[in-house]
């Protein structure tokens, strides 16, 4: 009997419901929240360029070197001010060294893997401010030989801009700078920082 009347009251909540909805929209009512809001989970993937140098300990910077990056992002967004998620960017450098056995190939990379918030101070506006904290990796690999990596820990600052194409999908320029140290016992720390530009596609589905 219980079983009955719980079916029957379902069922009329969903027969008011819909009576409701359909009754809203003869009358002409819309959602009118503005289109640009965020919300939900995002998708972010791009192409950049980024400047880095090092140095250890105490020794000043070497030169920038210039070469392409990428990144990928995923994340949500508890409301408009703000998105939540994690974030990896790759710097990578490739060339021709040598010794007395040959000429072989050397590529030097550094990975970027954090956790990250972006705000927005206005609401209504695609400018925001990024932060983020996690583990950087530097690695080199030598042709014929083996790959050397180190870790340690890597934190990000940055600004950028959403720029709404539709409802669901933003072109995002950003800029961000990277610093990153990596201890060794009895080694000297290396510290590696990247300056990056870079332009990526935000994709925000279920709107």
């Amino acid at each position: 009997m219980k079983s009955r009347s719980l079916i029957i009251a379902v069922t009329l909540i969903l027969t008011a419901s819909v009576w409701s909805e359909a009754s809203a929209q003869r009358k002409g009512l819309v959602d009118v929240s503005p289109d640009h809001f965020r919300r939900g989970v995002w998708l972010e993937a791009g192409l950049g360029w980024g400047q880095e140098s090092f140095k250890l300990a105490d020794d000043p910077y070497s030169d920038q070197l210039g070469k392409p990056t990428f990144n990928f992002a995923v994340g949500g967004t508890p409301n408009s001010w703000i998105r939540l998620g994690g974030e990896t960017t790759a710097w990578v450098y490739t060339f021709q060294d040598e010794d007395d056995q040959g000429v072989f190939q050397v590529t030097d990379g550094l990975w970027n893997i954090m956790a990250v918030a972006r705000a927005y101070p206005i609401r209504n506006a695609g400018l925001f401010f990024r932060g983020g904290v996690g583990l950087g990796v530097s690695s080199r690999s030598i042709e014929f030989s083996n790959t050397v990596t180190e870790t340690g820990l890597s934190t990000l600052l940055g600004v950028g801009y959403e720029l709404q194409l539709s409802k669901q999908l933003f072109l995002t320029p950003s800029v961000g700078w990277f610093n990153s140290s990596f201890t060794k016992r009895d080694d000297d720390t290396l510290y590696e920082r990247l300056a990056n530009l870079s332009l990526s596609v935000t994709f925000q589905p279920g709107r």
